[in-house]
């Protein structure tokens, strides 16, 4: 995908229709500028299943470097909550709930 400066409102459908999340977070830069909080509620979407699908320490390692780039777009309460969700949601596995704390959720 190709990403212009002036094609920003297209990405960010593009990207919404793709539900691709490592094209969103690769494409964040640009195209989040067209709508943070939307972008941030697609972001979310596509983590949720990502976050179920699989287990183990990388994997949870991954979560942590999405949520890092999920802060820049929404303030730090939207995104507590966010990780407070994940965390009930995910309560029963201990080694998520560790990488969420060393990487500062």
């Amino acid at each position: 995908m190709y990403v212009h400066e002036m094609d920003l409102e297209k990405a960010f459908f593009e990207l919404k229709e793709a539900e691709n999340l490592l094209w969103i977070r690769r494409y964040q830069d640009p195209v989040a500028t067209v709508d943070p909080i939307e972008y941030f509620e697609m972001y979310r979407e596509q983590l949720i299943p990502f976050a179920a699908g699989d287990t183990g320490r990388r994997h949870y390692r991954e979560i942590a470097d999405h949520l890092e780039s999920m802060q820049e777009l929404v303030s730090d309460t939207r995104l507590e909550e966010f990780v407070e969700f994940l965390k009930e949601e995910h309560s029963n596995r201990p080694a998520f709930l560790d990488e969420l704390e060393k990487a500062g959720f």
